[in-house]
């Protein structure tokens, strides 16, 4: 579907551009590079990160496994790497079989293959490569615990008494408990081995979550800490009776379950000793990270730290896995996503569009950086356009194409030219935020994240320039025209005050599915203070009703045909998965309201079609808007689409120049300036275009 015109006259194409939609060239330099960079890598034995000994238990391996990962610590293959201009690798380190004999500390398990890895981080820098260290997240039982006998009591106990293993499959591998601190004692004399002995540029920590219930942790440490926590938030009687009922919080009991399936029955949190539960949980695994990225920083500042705790879904991570993205807030410079159900497509069965772009979205506004792997072209392009390449001091940028360290293909080879160019130093625009809170996301199982989803879902397809919030940043709202608030129904009366102000100075607020219809503890108000939607002050408060996926979608994006399939929710309802990412049937309707309710307009409209993606970043020093575009439709070349872009800086433009993997050279674009509006024609595209504009100095 087209977007509305709004240039009168579409810009003439350039020459050079014009003669790139008839044909590309046979070969860009950037297909050079990555055939010259595959030459010289063939027949490395790229390192794994990933200990000997944990795949030979694990199994499932090549028959040659032994052989190539005793060859990946060849320095060779090093010397090799940096000459493709390689800047970066992740090695093993620890991955919590135990650590015996090692500088005092006891030899087993792992103790050889570290001293390997401290070898070849030494060759590594020798070339001036940063070293990324590996940490996992359990305890294998059959090796840790002969060598620490005391970690038994470390574990995590669920309600029965039951360790909770890794998976059903690798059952040799418990989780430890979140609230123990001799495990973390245990995992700094770790890290201190791999910041001071190893010398670490980075750290990434995986299995960073909890399981789902009925795996809580009831063991004495938690309970213990859950009323430690309850009096904290509750400390006098008063308080606590009418939160539970009870004066006495030490006589309430940590939620437990008569089965198994118990937990996938309920559709929302209403008890509140089970709403304190899920809060207790998110913050406990959040206390052990920020615990060791702090002792981590105090042994050397410049190390960068990073976790695995994946993104932001359309599902309720909060309740099933205990992860609060904003709790890491200050305490993290990296998070991987590492989630395969999420990569970048339209779906083949429903031609809805997946992206992780709300993961970006939220992850910039908490001051945190991505690391993907970037093999998909489409993947990569994603990643480069949206995410945060964040400054860590002592280390540099984290968060751009470097990861993907053994990937050559064009694409990747387009991207390390001009990232540090134009990917850092920049900071987005966003007209509109969406905006997230505690309660509404974390007290809904299921529905409340279909709305939200779907709200964002509306703003990423049309080009809306937004930004994702949570409650911690409520103070942001002034910044921004428009904020919508889909299906956070549980509100505070301070947050409804500072909402209602926000209208009054001149702000719109834009509202879907039950808004404001509870308090922060999801009892129901006799009366929504947001609802009816009308004028307030300079501002005012607009309704768009409830949002659900559109009834039908088309197989477009790689699907065969044009058979048209149902799109609806699942029946269980405990996930609103991405296939189901359908625009809602009046999704055209909805983009007119939020650009009415924006008192300036939008900083950025387009006519491309709504299989693309975009972002509009500034670059003060330099004095540069950049611009993004990411088709999603692999089947269909962009053919040319007008842009019109608000002027970020008080001088005028004075050129408009488009860089993409489709062509060697940048291509100067012809541009129109009027009223603080510049208007181009974006050539022909393939898959990504970058344009800068560039400003008067």
């Amino acid at each position: 579907m087209k977007r509305r015109t709004f240039l009168s006259t579409a810009l003439a194409l350039p020459a050079a551009a014009a003669a790139q939609t008839d044909s590309a060239p046979a070969l860009t330099r950037w297909a050079k590079s990555a055939q010259r960079k595959r030459e010289l890598t063939q027949g490395i034995a790229w390192p794994n990160h990933e200990d000997l000994a944990f795949l030979l238990r694990r199994g499932g391996n090549p028959d040659d496994v032994v052989e190539h990962w005793e060859a990946q610590h060849d320095p060779e293959n090093f010397q090799r790497m940096a000459a493709a201009g390689i800047r970066y690798c992740r090695l093993h380190f620890y991955k919590g079989l135990g650590l015996h004999f090692y500088k005092g500390l006891g030899l087993a398990a792992e103790a050889p293959e570290i001293e390997k890895t401290k070898r070849t981080a030494a060759v590594m820098h020798q070339y001036g490569m940063k070293v990324s260290l590996y940490m996992a997240g359990t305890m294998f039982v059959e090796s840790f615990y002969r060598e620490t006998p005391e970690a038994k009591d470390w574990e995590q106990r669920d309600q029965y008494g039951h360790w909770v293993p890794y998976t059903q499959t690798q059952t040799y591998r418990h989780y430890p408990c979140p609230n123990e601190p001799k495990y973390r004692d245990y995992l700094k004399r770790v890290l201190k081995i791999g910041v001071e002995d190893v010398k670490a540029d980075q750290i990434v920590f995986d299995n960073v979550m909890l399981q789902p219930e009925p795996h809580s942790c009831h063991c004495p440490r938690c309970i213990r800490a859950f009323h430690e926590m309850l009096r904290r938030r509750y400390p006098t009687k008063e308080a606590a009776y009418r939160r539970f009922g009870f004066a006495d919080v030490e006589w309430l009991q940590a939620p437990e379950w008569d089965s198994p399936a118990a937990a996938d029955s309920i559709a929302s949190v209403t008890d509140p000793v089970m709403q304190e539960w899920v809060r207790f949980r998110a913050e406990s695994l959040a206390h052990h990270c920020r615990d060791l990225y702090d002792y981590i920083k105090s042994l050397k500042p410049a190390v960068s730290v990073g976790y695995n705790i994946k993104g932001l879904y359309s599902f309720n991570r909060i309740w099933v896995n205990a992860v609060y993205h904003p709790l890491y807030q200050g305490h993290a410079d990296f998070l991987c996503y590492d989630t395969s159900g999420y990569y970048s497509r339209l779906d083949p069965a429903t031609g809805a569009l997946v992206s992780q772009i709300r993961s970006y979205k939220m992850t910039r506004r908490l001051g945190i950086g991505v690391e993907e792997g970037l093999s998909d072209e489409l993947h990569a392009a994603v990643h480069m356009a949206m995410n945060y390449e964040k400054p860590v001091p002592g280390f540099g940028i984290q968060g751009g194409p470097f990861m993907g360290y053994n990937i050559f293909t064009p694409f990747m080879e387009f991207f390390r030219e001009y990232n540090d160019r134009y990917c850092t130093g920049t900071g987005n625009v966003a007209d509109v935020a969406v905006w997230r809170n505690w309660p509404s996301m974390a007290y809904s199982i299921s529905a409340n994240w279909i709305p939200v989803t779907l709200a964002e879902q509306v703003l990423i397809q049309y080009k809306v320039p937004f930004d994702l919030l949570h409650e911690e940043q409520i103070d942001r709202l002034p910044r921004y025209g428009a904020v919508i608030l889909a299906a956070q129904d549980c509100l505070s009366q301070s947050q409804i005050d500072q909402l209602l102000a926000y209208v009054r100075g001149g702000g719109a607020l834009i509202l879907a599915g039950g808004t404001g219809d509870y308090n922060e503890w999801k009892e129901k108000r006799r009366t929504n203070p947001l609802l009816p939607p009308r004028a307030e002050g300079r501002g005012r408060i607009v309704s768009i009703g409830n949002l659900a996926p559109g009834a039908r979608a088309s197989r477009g994006g790689g699907g065969d045909g044009d058979t048209e399939i149902t799109a609806g929710v699942d029946q269980s309802g405990r996930r609103f998965s991405p296939p189901q990412w359908v625009l809602p049937e009046n999704h055209a309707e909805i983009y007119r309201a939020i650009e009415s309710a924006l008192p300036k307009g939008l900083s950025l409209t387009t006519e491309a079609p709504l299989t693309t993606v975009a972002e509009i970043y500034t670059r003060p020093e330099s004095r540069e808007t950049i611009l993004h575009f990411v088709n999603f439709d692999k089947k269909s070349k962009l053919t040319p689409f007008a842009v019109a872009c608000r002027s970020q800086f008080p001088v005028p433009v004075k050129s408009v120049t488009l860089l993409s993997p489709d062509a060697d050279d940048p291509v100067t674009v012809p541009h129109r300036e009027s009223n603080g509006v510049v208007t181009f024609t974006v050539p022909a595209t393939r898959l990504y275009a970058m344009l800068v504009i560039a400003h008067s100095s």
